[in-house]
């Protein structure tokens, strides 16, 4: 269990990570508003604790001292944020102020997320994310070719089949 939980933290810090470096100007903004910390409730799931401090990134399942704000939030939201980057107000606890203007920071630096999710969660995370975007923005102009949807199919069939010979030699 310990296993899995340095792996999900590393994970998230690495998400963080790419999220700053994959726009020129969230840095500045980034170390403008730093030190933040902030917890992240999604669901049922256990509480995410984040501390960003110039270049100084932990994340953390322990509770922290102090934190700026904290928002807690269910699946569908989640995805909506994702999709349009606002969240509503009353999912917000502590400092709203320093909230939305982390908010409003990442909206404004035009983040792809289902290419962040993809490269740090592996392409099913990314095709959902993806697919969930085009559906929440009605993007009836998007079209996939039959052959990439295959190529990933077969990408995916791939990992699996690794997963299990993974698994069968342990």
């Amino acid at each position: 269990m310990l296993d899995i939980s340095k792996k999900i933290k590393s994970s998230i810090r690495k998400l963080i990570q790419d999220l700053i470096e994959s726009s020129p100007d969230i840095e500045e903004k980034i170390h403008s508003i730093s030190p933040l910390s902030f917890s992240l409730k999604i669901d049922r799931l256990e509480k995410i604790y984040i501390q960003i401090n110039k270049n100084d990134i932990n994340v953390d399942f322990d509770s922290i001292k102090r934190t700026d704000f904290s928002v807690d939030i269910n699946v569908l939201e989640a995805i909506s944020f994702i999709s349009n980057q606002s969240i509503n107000r009353k999912h917000i606890n502590g400092d709203e102020e320093k909230a939305f203007v982390f908010i409003n920071m990442i909206k404004s630096s035009h983040i792809d997320f289902p290419i962040l999710f993809e490269r740090n969660f592996g392409h099913l995370s990314g095709v959902f994310s993806y697919l969930i975007d085009t559906k929440l923005n009605k993007k009836s102009n998007v079209t996939i070719k039959e052959d990439h949807i295959s190529k990933q199919l077969r990408n995916l069939n791939i990992r699996l089949d690794r997963l299990e010979a993974i698994v069968k030699e342990n």
